[in-house]
């Protein structure tokens, strides 16, 4: 089996799956409890919050976890929107977010909220003059994402941030899901950042929201105690541990795997490249471990299908895209029928040459079948 679908969910490392095991057999009580045992696993809780927190130059007390990106990116929609509204009812998101930033916006716009979608530009870059004539007197929160989960594009933050900067009633968000591990990004100057560590070889089931800008935020979860008053429900020190584990994994390792994954990239792009059918839709400022493209002249569907059959996976977008042709892919190129017929392999380290070679000999022996 080969699999080319790291971007959806990634293989978890055995270091991460055993610090999992060793915590849940050694820290049995509910950390809440105020007896020994209870305290031992809250002990352990607020370790891996330290841990988590100074890769984000914050206080352990602002790292909120949640059942994983999607919940931590609605609690940034609606509990920014809910604890604001009487400041202002404008939302700006951009239009490469994920599906759990895109749904909760759709939904606030439909009880109150306006709701913005800046575009990008044709070197994936949101356009800055753009942002600013969207920004008014009630803009409350701009939502964009650090890398794109289709493309892999990464985004100018840094120019987004400097704009920002000037309208202190903004509260910036940026969901990182798809970033970290991957790409060395500065989180200075955002106060609300999410990530998924299933994304980075950690678990699934668990997510974080990392409130460096000590935002009030009203909770989607009520009720409970926990480690945080925005989240309810009793914290899984085995999840929070495994968190922290492979965050420090993917940071410590991450220039190895980024020069080795690049050269894996590289290859399939200049062989992908010689064929007149395919149509790389994946620009030069992107993560090295996604590769979209789209076929001309034939069904994507199909060929993931019968690359499926062959024991190699691959995907046509985003595994929580709500259907229709690729968001990203359309902004970027404005063609819907690429659009409308691509596919992504999303790489790892844990992906060979070996790999790469057997997917172009089954992906064209696949076209010529057709």
């Amino acid at each position: 089996m080969i699999y080319f679908d790291n971007a959806a969910n990634s293989i978890v490392d055995k270091r991460v799956l055993d610090d999992f095991v060793k915590v849940t057999e050694d820290y049995i009580a509910n950390p809440n409890s105020t007896h020994v045992l209870g305290l031992s696993a809250k002990n352990i809780i607020d370790e891996s919050s330290i841990n988590i927190a100074k890769y984000f130059n914050t206080d352990k007390d602002n790292i909120i976890y949640t059942s994983g990106s999607s919940e931590a990116n609605n609690l940034v929609i609606k509990g920014v929107y809910e604890a604001k509204k009487n400041i202002g009812n404008h939302i700006i998101i951009s239009t490469l977010e994920h599906s759990s930033i895109v749904a909760p916006s759709n939904y606030l716009a439909d009880n109150g909220a306006e709701v913005s979608i800046i575009d990008i530009k044709s070197d994936g870059s949101v356009d800055i003059d753009k942002l600013k004539e969207l920004i008014t007197d009630k803009t409350i929160l701009i939502s964009i994402s650090s890398v794109d989960s289709e493309l892999g594009t990464i985004i100018n933050l840094d120019e987004v941030k400097k704009l920002v900067k000037d309208y202190p009633n903004i509260t910036l968000h940026t969901d990182a899901t798809q970033a970290i591990g991957k790409v060395n990004i500065d989180f200075e100057g955002f106060d609300l950042i999410t990530f998924a560590p299933h994304k980075f070889y950690g678990l699934n089931g668990c997510g974080v929201l990392v409130n460096k800008g000590n935002v009030n935020l009203i909770p989607l979860i009520h009720g409970g105690k926990s480690t945080t008053v925005y989240r309810s429900g009793t914290p899984v020190p085995a999840l929070i541990s495994s968190i922290s584990t492979a965050l420090d994994l993917a940071i410590n390792n991450l220039n190895d795997r980024i020069e080795y994954v690049g050269k894996l990239k590289s290859y399939l792009i200049s062989e992908l490249s010689k064929l007149d059918y395919v149509h790389i839709n994946t620009i030069n400022n992107s993560i090295v471990h996604t590769l979209n493209f789209s076929l001309i002249g034939y069904s994507a569907k199909n060929v993931i299908e019968s690359l499926s059959n062959e024991g190699i996976c691959v995907s046509s977008a985003s595994a929580c895209s709500m259907g229709g042709p690729s968001r990203s892919v359309l902004a970027l190129t404005k063609d819907v029928n690429l659009a409308s017929n691509t596919i992504r392999i999303s790489l790892s380290h844990t992906n060979t040459l070996e790999e790469i070679n057997i997917f172009l000999d089954k992906f064209k022996e696949i076209i010529n079948n057709l």
